[in-house]
């Protein structure tokens, strides 16, 4: 059964190859981004405002929605003090300033999109997410912690890292979750796929997807607008990471499976409003195009397992490029989350060797 999936998958990806001509173009909705910082209308009723954040992807966009008796902000941006007064600043002006932000929904409990939603709830906004992204959220934002943990430490000794590199994970201090994200209201409203929500004069479906983050949240509206926040992104895939509580998640499949439904369901005249980047129309070709550069790395990985290799060994041959040692820990998980896809599959196997490192290999 395991290898029927795979054969899916990669007919799947033949029939897009085979078939470019029946794809719906990708079509941006702006030449450029808007300015970080300023809200911009999008339709009646809905505003993209990104906000900045000191990484890499250096904003996110949030939503505003127009309520009945205030305003519905869709995801809030990271708890530093830049991105709070971005934030701040947004809503003390026309048209939001006049009225309260009564409702907070976050997509997922990843820092840049739920980090504000606490200091919004404070101010009486009522939280309205998933069960498991509030559940991870509060655990993550009481889990402190000064140092490595131990399973944190057997994670990245099962991906093959030793000597001097383990020695500084070891000693290292976490970059806590609790650090950037506010604590989070004690109650909240619960959704769940295929839920609607009345925001203003719009209704929205709930869709949960999966992969990037358990139970993300997004919203599709009767009129053709779809808050993807990360699970459908332009220009950047969604990153797959295995968490070192759960080492052997196979979050590869889960995101491919959503993809997969996520093109059933949309059509050409939606408009993809995501958390990072331009909006765009086009969400099933985006999401074919999502599957095939994934099935390409898992192609490329696969060719390569003819001798045994640690996660750490597959790093180059995934990204092709020298990482910066930043950059490590985030990809070792994805890298994770690929080998634990083949050999979910049955396409690979595994050993440990005498230092605690998984050696992964064809069958």
């Amino acid at each position: 059964m395991k290898t029927i999936v795979v054969d899916d998958v990669q007919q799947n990806h033949a029939t897009i190859q085979r078939c470019p001509q029946i794809r719906p173009q990708i079509r941006p909705l702006w030449a450029t981004a808007p300015q970080i910082g300023q809200p911009t209308e999008i339709a009646t009723g809905l505003w993209l405002l990104s906000l900045p954040l000191s990484a890499a992807l250096d904003h996110i966009n949030v939503y505003i929605l127009e309520d009945n008796q205030g305003w519905t902000l869709v995801d809030t941006g990271s708890c530093v003090p830049l991105c709070q007064s971005a934030l701040e600043n947004a809503l003390s002006q026309p048209p939001f300033g006049h009225r309260p932000v009564t409702r907070v929904i976050t997509t997922h409990f990843h820092p840049d999109h739920i980090g504000l939603a606490g200091k919004v709830c404070e101010r009486g906004a009522v939280l309205v997410t998933s069960r498991t992204c509030w559940m991870q959220t509060r655990l993550l934002t009481l889990d402190v912690h000064p140092v490595a943990q131990p399973h944190e430490i057997r994670f990245v000794q099962n991906a093959g890292m030793k000597g001097i590199e383990l020695e500084a994970f070891r000693r290292r201090s976490p970059s806590n979750y609790a650090q950037i994200v506010c604590p989070i209201p004690a109650a909240y409203q619960r959704i769940c796929e295929g839920d609607t929500l009345q925001i203003g004069d719009r209704t929205w479906t709930i869709r949960m997807g999966h992969g990037h983050a358990a139970e993300h949240v997004t919203l599709w509206s009767e009129d053709g607008y779809v808050i993807t926040g990360d699970q459908v992104l332009p220009g950047i895939s969604s990153n797959l990471s295995v968490h070192p509580s759960e080492p052997h998640a196979d979050v590869v499949s889960e995101w491919i499976d959503s993809c997969k439904r996520f093109s059933r369901l949309a059509s050409d005249d939606m408009l993809c409003l995501p958390a990072h980047n331009i909006p765009f129309y086009g969400i099933s070709a985006r999401c074919q195009q999502l599957i095939n550069s994934h099935l390409t790395v898992l192609d490329r990985l696969l060719k390569n397992l003819s001798q045994p290799r640690t996660a750490i060994d597959c790093l180059e041959i995934i990204y092709r490029r020298s990482l910066k040692p930043h950059e490590r820990g985030l990809l070792i998980a994805e890298t994770i989350g690929y080998l634990n896809h083949l050999y979910h599959q049955g396409l690979i196997e595994k050993e440990k060797n005498l230092e605690n490192a998984y050696l992964w290999h064809t069958r």
